[in-house]
């Protein structure tokens, strides 16, 4: 079984920093946030949070949102769904969203990394095609390098 940490308000000011830094935006909405031994972020809603887990056996919970990983927080291809969802509900502007074309989107679900000028600063990126987001990616020195779990990947996306 997984062994689940609650994280207390400052952990979770810092993840909404980290968020807020890097896309211009952090989640409004009230969570409560879970993290592995492995530095993976879940989040789950304050009601559920509030149940006693002590007797029962659980193997997941929640939605896997992020891995932070050396003061920086990469989104899950769900997490990054839902940031963006969030934040056009609140009507706010993300920023390091990158759209892509047709061919760059079949090539990047094939698993591959995608050459692509978005600017000299690395960091991390959204991806974007007709308005709806694929998932998150490391940006560094022109390429776009690809995180997509093998899960899925495919060949017939567009």
């Amino acid at each position: 079984m997984e062994k689940l940490q609650i994280l207390n308000t400052r952990e979770i000011k810092r993840i909404k920093q980290l968020l807020d830094s890097e896309f211009g935006y952090a989640l409004e909405e009230e969570y409560a946030y879970l993290q592995n031994q492995k530095g993976r972020i879940f989040i789950i809603t304050k009601e559920i949070a509030a149940l006693d887990f002590a007797a029962l056996r659980i193997d997941k919970m929640g939605l896997y949102f992020a891995e932070s990983k050396d003061n920086q927080l990469r989104l899950s291809k769900e997490g990054a769904q839902l940031f963006v969802q969030e934040a056009r509900k609140h009507k706010k502007e993300v920023k390091n969203i990158v759209s892509l074309n047709k061919e760059e989107v079949t090539t990047y679900f094939q698993g591959h990394d995608l050459g692509k000028d978005c600017g000299n600063e690395s960091r991390f990126v959204l991806l974007d095609y007709k308005n709806n987001i694929l998932g998150c990616a490391k940006y560094r020195e022109g390429k776009i390098f690809n995180f997509l779990p093998k899960i899925h990947r495919g060949e017939v996306i567009v």
